[in-house]
């Protein structure tokens, strides 16, 4: 063999060796995870970022409209509370004012009904006591000399502290015969019988220290007939 072709068969040997070397190193590394990068441009993160921002603005968003409709309904609610109020206590009000109307109805009913039952009782009475003034007049005897007098009333009960005793000026006895009139003697002579308006007949059989002039006292039984007779204007009819 031509030794100037050795130096040439090293060179190559050597050359060959160093290329199986990092292969060598490359299969006997640990295996490690691998990471996957991508390159991704400029606009599509930019891109990204805004769709986040929209989701993250959606979300308050979504937020602010259930608490929107949550204080919508609370205001309604209160808002019917309110008018429900309202109307209760427009119809309580009104109630009220139907139930004095009724009642001040009712009371003015009541007294004008009073009112007419007192004025028809006093036309009542007013026309028995004319009635009844008729009838004496009409039952008076004719033909005597007639006159108008004051008249008083007195009795022999003890019980009227004005009363003038049990027996007359004529000595006629009250408790048996109580038919009897005092006069002023210079006016109506005693003896005399009379027919008294409202009285009737009887005779003049008695005076007093108030009776004097155109005045008679006529007796009653009893103080409470007195007090019902009190004074009045009567005619007097001299019989004889």
């Amino acid at each position: 063999m031509n030794t100037r072709l050795w130096p040439l068969i090293g060179a190559a040997a050597v050359l060959a060796f160093g290329s199986l070397l990092p292969v060598y190193a490359n299969e006997n590394q640990p295996e490690e995870n691998a990471i996957d990068t991508q390159i991704v441009a400029k606009d599509t993160v930019m891109n990204l970022s805004a769709s986040l921002a929209e989701v993250s603005k959606d979300n308050q968003a979504v937020t602010l409209v259930k608490n929107d409709i949550a204080a919508k309904e609370k205001a309604a609610k209160e808002k019917a509370a309110r008018e429900k109020a309202a109307k209760e206590k427009a119809a309580k009000e009104k109630a009220a004012k139907e139930k004095a109307a009724k009642e001040a109805a009712e009371k003015a009913a009541a007294e004008k009904a009073a009112k007419e039952k007192a004025e028809r009782e006093a036309a009542e009475q007013a026309a028995a006591e004319q009635a009844a003034a008729e009838q004496s007049v009409s039952a008076a005897p004719s033909g005597g000399r007639t006159m108008i007098m004051e008249s008083t009333a007195y009795s022999s009960d003890p019980a009227d502290a004005l009363g003038g005793g049990t027996v007359t000026a004529t000595g006629q006895n009250l408790l048996s015969n109580p038919i009897a009139v005092a006069v002023d003697p210079n006016v109506i002579p005693l003896g005399t019988r009379l027919y008294v308006e409202g009285y009737g007949e009887a005779y003049a059989v008695d005076t007093g220290s108030a009776i004097q002039g155109n005045i008679i006292d006529v007796h009653f039984p009893t103080a409470a007939q007195c007090y019902t007779w009190g004074r009045r204007q009567v005619q007097v009819t001299i019989l004889d």
